[in-house]
Parts: C-alpha cells; sequence; structure tokens
C-alpha cells in the first residue's frame, strides 16, 4: 500500500496548499469520521459505514500531506496522528466485529493483533526515528475493513451470517484473518527491528 502515499501526495497536493484546516484539525476529524463508522458498523449499517471509512481514510492521509507542503510538521502533530490512527483502528475493528456477531474471545484477539501491530510500527519509529510502510499495516486494515463490512452485508442480507464451517461463523473467519495478517505485520515489523539494532 506505500506506493500509494506517492501517488495521493501527487493527486492532493495542490487541494492541501488551500487547504483552510490545519494537520491536526484534519487528523481529529479523520478520528470523528472513523468513530461514527464504528458505530454504523456496530448497528449494521454496513454499507452507510463504508462512505466514513473510506472518508476518514483519505483525511487520515491528507493531514500528512497538508502538513509537509504548507511545512506544517511538529512532533505534537506526528505523535496526534499516531494516537488518533490506534484509536481509530481500535474501534473501526471493534465495530465490525461486534456487529458482525463475531464471539467475544475472537472479538477480544483480533482487537489485541491489530492494536499490536499498529503500536509496534509506532514504537519503531519512536524508537529508530524509521518509518517503513514495507510491512502490513494501516493501508491493507483500512483495505480489509472496507472489503468486510461488504461481506458482513451481503451475509446478513441473505440470512448466511450463522452459517458455520468447522464451529466458525464467516465472520469469524474473517476475524482469523485479520488476526493472521495482524501477526504476519508484527513478525515484519520485529525482523526490521532487529535489523535496524
Amino acid at each position: 500500500m506505500h506506493v500509494w502515499r506517492d501517488r495521493l501526495h501527487r493527486w492532493l497536493g495542490p487541494l492541501a496548499r488551500r487547504s483552510p484546516l490545519s494537520p491536526n484539525h484534519i487528523t481529529l476529524l479523520a478520528l470523528a469520521l472513523n468513530v461514527v463508522a464504528a458505530a454504523l458498523l456496530y448497528t449494521r449499517h454496513f454499507l452507510a459505514a463504508l462512505f466514513f471509512i473510506a472518508v476518514g481514510g483519505l483525511a487520515d492521509a491528507f493531514d500528512g500531506i497538508v502538513a509537509r507542503v504548507k511545512a506544517q510538521e511538529s512532533r505534537y502533530g506526528d505523535f496526534l496522528d499516531h494516537f488518533c490512527d490506534r484509536v481509530s483502528d481500535t474501534a473501526v475493528a471493534a465495530g465490525w466485529l461486534l456487529g458482525s456477531a463475531v464471539r467475544a474471545e475472537l472479538t477480544a484477539i483480533a482487537i489485541i493483533g491489530v492494536a499490536l501491530n499498529g503500536y509496534i510500527g509506532t514504537q519503531i519509529e519512536a524508537t529508530w526515528h524509521e518509518r517503513n510502510y514495507n510491512a502490513i499495516g494501516r493501508g491493507e486494515f483500512v483495505l480489509a475493513l472496507i472489503v468486510y463490512p461488504i461481506l458482513s452485508y451481503i451475509l446478513f442480507a441473505n440470512g448466511w451470517n450463522s452459517m458455520q464451517f468447522a464451529t466458525l461463523t464467516i465472520a469469524e473467519w474473517l476475524a482469523v484473518l485479520m488476526f493472521v495478517f495482524a501477526v504476519l505485520g508484527i513478525m515484519q515489523r520485529l525482523r526490521l527491528a532487529k535489523k535496524l539494532a
């Protein structure tokens, strides 16, 4: 997903130069959009949530573009961006997991995996001042949370949400997949940390 960062910078750069909002205000706007998305996912308004997830994801990318083109980068802004990303990721994942009736233990495991993957990426940057987008990270997570609600909508609309395969529903298998990809991202980042050390 890191290839999209340069493209978004090229496409949104002219708009960023004219933005009336500061990067920190855009960061908070992205958080608000993701909290709305989480609430919609929890209440099973899966398709409505997609709009807020997509716009929230663009706003999250846009804050950094505005900061760079307007030379408004700051340590506080970087901190706020990372904090809001972690809150957004946790809220949106929890909204989808709970709204899709994933059992509590799988919900907890998936949220822990997502949170740890995000945390370790932030910690690498804090420790080595290295920002690396080559691991499975937030971009892939946001992409999954655009695809997953569509699948949940299909499952609930057709009454397939309670179908089980090897004692897990389809949504629960998706939660397991979310956790597996989070663990893969953690492993990639642990390898990067060892290399940087």
